[in-house]
């Protein structure tokens, strides 16, 4: 058994990783502490960890277990009876996410087998250029509604869902074609943010499976971005009449 104390200000996160299981949850530091001591003396995790909304990932229903340099988590796929199911583990110190890591691997005896996927700069870039143009398209069209509302004066709203529907015109009227426009703007703003820093160090993908890995292909990732293109030259004319 190995654990891990995660601090997060007044809050620590106990990670513990045994040959069976991975148990995580975030206690006050002081009841963290108390829970390390408890271990030490030969309490089982599974007493520790038996609280609402603890990460519990059994190895035997382990398919996979994943971390990437661009954010601070491991996620976990896994099988629940016949469903898929999947679970992250956000884990603040570097180093600990690492030891985490290599003690999985350990755990698995030898089932899994760990890969590592360094991602090429365009590959890095696609998800945030894809997010880019959803919401540039998406602030163009809800400032375009939002004229049309404040054009049109009173209208009645009928038909389905009539609640929502009030809710959301109501919410673009006040808003006003610059204020839509202000909101998307800055949106957009982050997500450029984050496609700059993509580029700028590419996410190193370290993974642990049973079987083999393969990584993206170049060549999917032109199909992506030829696929995006082909949308952009369909909306531009949309866009700019």
């Amino acid at each position: 058994m190995q654990y891990w104390q995660d601090g997060k200000g007044e809050k620590t996160q106990l990670i513990v990783v045994t040959d069976e299981a991975l148990y995580a949850h975030t206690f006050a530091t002081p009841v963290a502490q108390q829970h390390v001591d408890e271990l030490v003396s030969g309490k089982s995790p599974a007493l520790l960890f038996a609280v609402a909304d603890a990460t519990y990932v059994a190895f035997r229903s382990l398919d996979r277990a994943q971390c990437s340099s661009s954010d601070n988590d491991i996620d976990f796929a896994f099988k629940e009876g016949k469903e898929d199911q999947s679970v992250s583990l956000s884990i603040e110190g570097e180093g600990i996410r690492e030891q985490v890591l290599a003690a999985l691997e350990h755990a698995l005896h030898g089932r899994f087998k760990r890969y590592e996927d360094q991602y090429s700069r365009p590959r890095a870039a696609f998800g945030s250029a894809l997010w880019l143009s959803i919401f540039a398209f998406a602030t163009w069209v809800l400032a375009n509604a939002a004229s049309a509302l404040q054009a049109a004066g009173d209208h009645e709203i009928t038909g389905r869902r009539k609640g929502l529907k009030t809710l959301v015109a109501g919410t673009l009227e006040w808003l006003g074609p610059t204020g839509v426009t202000v909101i998307g703007g800055l949106l957009c703003a982050l997500v450029a943010w984050n496609l700059v820093n993509r580029v700028k160090a590419p996410s190193l993908v370290q993974i642990l499976q049973p079987g083999p890995y393969k990584a993206q292909g170049a060549a999917i990732t032109v199909i992506k971005y030829l696929v995006l293109a082909v949308l952009w030259i369909g909306l531009l004319p949309i866009v700019l009449r």
